[in-house]
């Protein structure tokens, strides 16, 4: 089982293809992610290595789409996680909805109640990259 930390949203005015398209391939992280400096494909997915100081610096990720949702599971880290992005199309733009989950038995040596607040604004803020670059006409991994 596992516990909703929080959840972002924002209004990206792009295409809900196009937001699907960055999302779905992790190569494009390092574009609206400033803190991982490294991505490498593995044969499950990819790891990630972050500048510190990061909550996680080295991470496993896999990446599941299901529709118009694209989930990130992260396993190695210090704090194992699911981000779900669930994408919906409204009057000409994409509402994005971003939701944090831990494990119920996440062992973490700070409690998770002081911390997610701080996720919360940390997210939300590579929530607002991420639009600013779905919203340019920068090249991505398709």
């Amino acid at each position: 089982m596992t516990k909703l930390l929080f959840q972002n949203n924002i209004a990206i005015h792009t295409s809900l293809d196009r937001v699907h398209a960055i999302l779905a391939h992790p190569e494009n992280l390092p574009l609206w992610d400033d803190e991982i400096s490294q991505i490498t494909p593995t044969a499950t997915g990819f790891y990630l290595v972050r500048q510190s100081p990061a909550l996680n610096t080295h991470e496993r990720v896999t990446v599941m789409i299901t529709g118009n949702q694209i989930g990130y599971n992260s396993q190695e880290g210090q704090l194992p996680y699911q981000l779900i992005f669930t994408l919906t199309e409204k009057g000409g733009h994409t509402e994005v909805v971003e939701s944090l989950s831990v494990p119920d038995n996440a062992a973490f040596p700070v409690p998770l109640k002081l911390i997610s607040p701080i996720a919360k604004v940390a997210f939300a803020q590579k929530l607002k990259n991420l639009a600013m670059l779905a919203e340019s006409t920068k090249a991505v991994t398709v």
